[in-house]
């Protein structure tokens, strides 16, 4: 796994407005190798449930999530989708965890 370790943010702004899409990050389609991760340039995301078999991928800080579709884009196996129901995606990502 490659993926940078998010311990030290990289210099972030939160977005003035809302984003037009925003990713859906699909868990049980998740292989772990934090690719999404590697190419987020607010470092939303992060690898969740280190602690189990598959780590996933997870936005972890959808404030500062600008919608960009890199960490879709960057998904070899589909597992980020980009949606344009953003408010839900927020609300998702501020109250749940993948594994609920």
């Amino acid at each position: 796994m490659n993926a940078m370790i998010n311990s030290e943010k990289k210099t972030r702004k939160k977005p003035k407005k809302l984003p037009k899409q925003f990713p859906w990050f699909m868990p049980f389609m998740c292989e772990g190798c934090g690719d999404c991760i590697d190419v987020c340039p607010n470092s939303c995301v992060e690898m969740f449930g280190l602690d189990r078999k598959v780590p996933v991928a997870w936005v972890v800080d959808p404030d500062y999530c600008i919608g960009c579709g890199k960490c879709s884009d960057a998904c070899i196996v589909s597992a980020v989708q980009m949606t344009a129901y953003v408010d839900k995606a927020i609300e998702r990502y501020k109250t749940k965890k993948p594994f609920q």
